[in-house]
């Protein structure tokens, strides 16, 4: 049987049509962020997703719950609804191309990732600090 590893969420937000406005206004402001896909298609029993950068991975569609349960003709089925979600019409299945991302790497190697880039930002301040220890002798030694 196939691992779970979606999100299970009960609670349910309704939105007024003047929220959900403003909140499609305000997306628009920011742009895009999400990855575009350019192809989607089930082939020999994985998914094959092609990102409009170049990119493109495949992947079991069993891995998520969505799927666990879906047979192979309605697999077969599964394409792109849009540019950044997968869809398979006969389940009802819609699944934003960036959480299929997140969830097959994990929260862990992104959050790693995250870490290694925000950790690595030069700031003037980082330099005029580094600048200072190096003067000094180096980083100052911790009091334990």
């Amino acid at each position: 049987m196939a691992k779970d590893i979606r999100m299970k969420t009960t609670t349910k937000y309704y939105v007024s049509d003047t929220e959900l406005d403003r909140q499609i206004r305000e997306a628009e402001k920011r742009g895009i962020t999400e990855p575009e896909a350019s192809s989607a298609r089930y082939r020999n029993g994985k998914v094959h997703i092609e990102l409009a950068s170049g990119w493109n991975f495949a992947f079991d569609p069993r891995t998520f719950s969505e799927f666990t349960n879906a047979t192979e003709s309605e697999l077969k089925q599964i394409g792109l609804w849009g540019r950044y979600t997968l869809g398979c019409p006969p389940l009802d299945v819609h699944i934003g191309i960036g959480s299929i991302i997140f969830e097959l790497i994990g929260d862990k190697v992104i959050s790693a990732e995250m870490g290694r880039r925000n950790g690595s930002a030069t700031s003037e301040k980082k330099k005029r600090a580094s600048r200072t220890n190096g003067k000094l002798g180096g980083r100052p030694k911790k009091n334990d």
